[in-house]
């Protein structure tokens, strides 16, 4: 092929000039240097080669790192084809205008119309772009494009190895920086307080930096106190160096940000004379400070002296250790805090947060809690007692036998409502009838005697005959009243609360035995149970409301008429008895039913209505506690 007999003699021959240019791409690491002898060997072996350029990301913007020649301005059609390549990720070839296509492989025709043809591939390294490299050729053919694009690419894994390599080698330096930071961390891990800590950090980066001395520093009341040192000094010397250490740690934290001293390539700066004095003191010309932060917050800091100076490989280190240490010491440093203080910095913290930026939805329920406080520590009510509550009759009248006898018969049990004198029972009264007649038939006849004797008899059978029959009449009279006792009758227009005979025909009854009670419908008391943590607060006069559990849709009012100062034990609690009074009556009200009442014992705040008895409970347990 017409190609390979063009290329195989500029290949066979190496120069001078590439031998030096091949050292320094195998053997330069840094970038300029390697990035001009890349770009030079790259030209040399493209055919007709006349400018070039590299570009590359550096600090995440594109510059130029190399030209070939050196020095050479480039042109605006290079970088516009570095451009589109870029944009575009893929190789660019800009051919002159008038140049004719190609009838063949490895032919193509041309004609020289003075303007040159640019080439521009992207390097593209992990799915980034790295930059782009173009270059201006005059007097190619096509094929000539082709096989130096080919060479473009071949040569961009160049670039793509040495990114590789360096990138590798920066991950190998933090892999050890890591390493070096975890072995610092697992040493404050085994100490158990927080100065042990402290010491046992600045004692072992003493050891890894080959420092002469370093310092760990805490902020308490926003001023730095050194809370552990590398190497012990002398009684005299211990609290200047103290002092001089806490000033440059105070000027690391205020400016919030590593300081190294002395600056490469400067004078000291105002803003480090702290270090300067902590230099001259003796501790190692070459002082560097890192803060310590803890939750995204300064919480101290760490001064590290050395006699090296310190190159960037050591900074990186320091750093390394302190963001990971930082939050160890911050933890153990926090559970060794009062608890006040630990209390005083919650709120502190809380109200950093109230008071500024962001934090919407804390400052939004705060707000709606100190709104509820509020409303209920000044918004007053009226404080109710309640109790469970039954209604009783107002007057309960007991019915019971007049005298011995058997029950005869019922006509009413508990729960009908009767009307004054409808009868209720009635007792067996066939014995005292017979006993009537008998007394009925000797009044007859001594009353035939006594008109015999007032005929033909003396006075004397007049008077016994006359006795005889007034004694017969008492006895029918009484006879009669014992018979009128047999039927028991409702004494006044009521409900039967207590009494059922239907099962008791027959049975015999004694004087005076209970056989019925009876409630009036007009008039109810009702007496409600308060327990005894309440009842200082009712008194004979408050009102109240009642609600029975058989009639929910209905409120009685009510007022209290009398407290009985004597504790009943009801339900396993302790209630005192209160008696009120309905200020209505309703034909649905019936003795004995069941419900609650709320008696009006004050206007009251309505957060003590709520919280009272949990105060009350909590000052009973405090004071049977306290001795």
């Amino acid at each position: 092929m017409e190609r390979e007999s063009l290329t195989e003699p500029e290949a066979a021959t190496v120069t001078p000039l590439d031998q030096v240019l091949w050292g320094v791409l195998t053997g330069e690491t840094a970038l300029a240097p390697f990035a001009r002898a890349w770009l030079a060997l790259l030209c040399r072996m493209l055919p007709g080669a006349a400018r070039a350029v590299l570009v590359l990301r550096q600090d995440g913007a594109l510059a130029p790192v190399a030209r070939w020649p050196e020095g050479d301005p480039g042109s605006a059609q290079l970088a516009h084809v570095a451009e589109l390549a870029l944009n575009e990720r893929r190789g660019v070839v800009s051919r002159p205008r008038g140049r004719a296509q190609g009838h063949g492989a490895g032919h193509a025709a041309w004609t020289d119309d003075g303007r040159a043809s640019h080439l521009a591939f992207p390097l593209i390294v992990g799915g980034e772009d790295l930059g782009v490299v173009a270059v201006e050729c005059e007097g190619v053919t096509d094929a000539a494009l082709r096989d130096a694009m080919r060479q473009l690419q071949w040569g961009a894994s160049w670039i793509e190895l040495r990114q590789r390599r360096g990138q590798a080698a920066d991950d190998a330096i933090r892999l050890r920086q890591g390493y070096a930071a975890l072995e610092v961390a697992a040493t404050a891990l085994g100490a158990e307080r927080f100065d042990a800590a402290a010491r046992a950090v600045a004692t072992e980066m003493a050891v890894r930096l080959q420092a002469s001395r370093v310092a760990v520093g805490w902020l308490v009341r926003r001023s730095i106190r050194v809370v552990g040192l590398s190497h012990t000094v002398g009684s005299g010397k211990r609290a200047d160096a103290t002092v001089n250490l806490a000033a440059a740690m105070e000027e690391a934290v205020d400016q919030g940000a590593s300081l190294l001293f002395p600056v490469l390539g400067g004078e000291p700066l105002p803003s480090r004379a702290a270090h300067a004095r902590l230099a001259g003191q003796g501790g190692g010309p070459h002082v560097l400070t890192v803060p310590l932060t803890m939750h995204g917050r300064i919480a101290g800091a760490i001064t590290v002296e050395r006699d090296q100076p310190m190159d960037q490989a050591a900074i990186d280190l320091v750093e390394a250790i302190v963001a990971l240490v930082g939050p160890m010491l911050g933890q153990l440093h926090s559970g060794e805090r009062w608890l006040s203080t630990i209390a005083l910095h919650i709120g502190a913290r809380i109200a950093h947060q109230l008071l500024g930026p962001e934090h919407y939805v804390l400052k939004l329920a705060v707000g709606v809690v100190v709104g509820v406080v509020g409303f209920f520590a000044l918004l007053h009510t009226e404080y109710h007692v309640s109790a469970q509550a039954v209604v009783e009759g107002e007057v309960r009248r007991s019915i019971a036998g007049g005298l011995d006898g058997y029950i005869g018969s019922e006509h009413a049990r508990a729960g009908q409502v009767v009307h004054q004198g409808d009868v209720l029972a009635t007792l067996d009264d066939s014995e005292l009838n017979l006993q009537r007649l008998r007394w009925i038939a000797t009044r007859q006849q001594h009353q035939l005697e006594l008109d015999r004797a007032l005929a033909t008899g003396t006075r004397a059978d007049v008077n016994i005959d006359s006795a005889q029959v007034a004694e017969a009449a008492a006895e029918i009279a009484l006879l009669d009243a014992q018979l009128s006792r047999t039927k028991i009758l409702a004494p006044f227009d009521g409900l039967i609360t207590n009494g059922d005979l239907s099962q008791s025909v027959g049975m015999p009854v004694q004087r005076a035995q209970v056989l019925f009670e009876i409630a009036p419908l007009d008039s109810y008391r009702v007496i409600v149970r308060v327990p005894d943590a309440e009842i200082g607060r009712v008194a004979p006069g408050h009102t109240g409301t009642l609600v029975l559990s058989a009639l929910p849709d209905r409120h009685f009012g009510l007022h209290v008429v009398r407290v009985t100062p004597i504790a009943e034990q009801s339900d396993g609690n302790n209630t005192f008895r209160v008696e009120a009074r309905l200020d209505e009556t309703s034909p649905q009200l019936r003795p004995n039913m069941e419900g609650v009442a709320k008696l009006n014992a004050g206007r009251h705040l309505l957060i003590w209505a709520w919280t009272h008895h949990l105060i009350d409970a909590i000052r009973l347990g405090l004071w049977s506690w306290w001795p």
